[in-house]
């Protein structure tokens, strides 16, 4: 057996067991061990399109899952770290070619916002990452989605995206104004501020004596009333009073607020709607904060 072999083989055996013990604190700690497919996440999120993006070097560190079926990717772990040991001697000649610098055919990859899921290649992926390499030649297939998808990838994650990808389906609101970014970080948001929209509908339409279609009523409610709160929330700094929190978040606490306000005949409108929000967040952090001293 030759040295490179040797070292591929022994390397191998490393990495499978990295592997092992990251499985272990998985099923203790309750998070995901395996790669998993981010095809169920597209499907949430509105798959859109996909455009051949070119074949071009990418970087090793933002390849963040695969698009083959779960049964495929159960050879891997969620960090590309082989599981199986009959993967060992492909694993090897990979290693081996790599070190030796023969030409391999590159990947084939999704690009789903700033990341990367792997089509074909795992292998390849795997070995470069145990070998530190920086980046991967890689075939490149660009995919749009309506809702924008975040780094998770468990059920929570599914949902808010499934729901914001009917949200914009209903309301064509990333074609009419595909600026806008409504993201929420709970679930059930949606519902309240399609509400809020079909009220701005109804009104806009008593106003132009016509029935406005819910398309239109979108974009004019994303204009005459998120906006003008979203730069109230800017004009506040209350995303970084409030982390955890996002615009979307914001605007639908705000308007709660604002609606209480009014009915108890306080001053109203989004500077009081916040500063209440702020208050009563405060509060909430030192009754927290009250209760930790008491338990110290």
């Amino acid at each position: 057996m030759g040295l490179e072999r040797f070292r591929a083989i022994e390397d191998f055996d490393s990495a499978r067991a990295r592997a092992f013990w990251r499985n272990v604190r998985s099923v203790l700690t309750g998070r995901a061990g395996r790669l998993r497919s981010i095809e169920p996440v597209l499907r949430a999120a509105g798959l859109e399109g996909r455009a051949f993006g070119g074949v071009h070097e990418i970087p090793v560190d933002k390849i963040a899952g695969s698009v083959a079926p779960d049964a495929k990717t159960g050879d891997f772990d969620a960090m590309f770290l082989p599981v199986n040991r009959r993967m060992r001697d492909r694993w090897a000649r990979i290693y081996q070619a790599m070190v030796e610098g023969d030409e391999l055919p590159p990947i084939d990859v999704y690009k789903v916002d700033d990341r990367y899921y792997v089509i074909d290649g795992h292998h390849r992926v795997s070995v470069a990452r145990n070998l530190g390499r920086p980046t991967l030649n890689a075939r490149v297939i660009e995919v749009k989605t309506r809702a924008p998808l975040g780094k998770g990838t468990d059920a929570a994650s599914l949902l808010r995206a499934a729901e914001y990808a009917a949200f914009l389906d209903v309301t064509q609101l990333h074609r009419t104004r595909p600026e806008a970014r409504l993201e929420c970080s709970r679930l059930g948001r949606y519902d309240e501020i399609l509400q809020h929209i079909a009220g701005h509908r109804y009104f806009l339409s008593l106003e132009q004596h016509r029935e406005v279609p819910l398309q239109e009523g979108a974009a004019s409610w994303y204009d005459h009333v998120y906006r003008p709160i979203a730069d109230a929330i800017r004009k506040h700094n209350v995303l970084e009073q409030l982390p955890g929190w996002t615009e979307a978040d914001l605007y639908v606490e705000i308007t709660r607020r604002w609606l209480a306000l009014s009915q108890e005949g306080e001053p109203a409108g989004p500077d009081p709607a916040i500063h209440a929000l702020l208050a009563e967040n405060a509060r909430t952090w030192w009754g927290r904060r009250r209760k930790i001293q008491l338990h110290d």
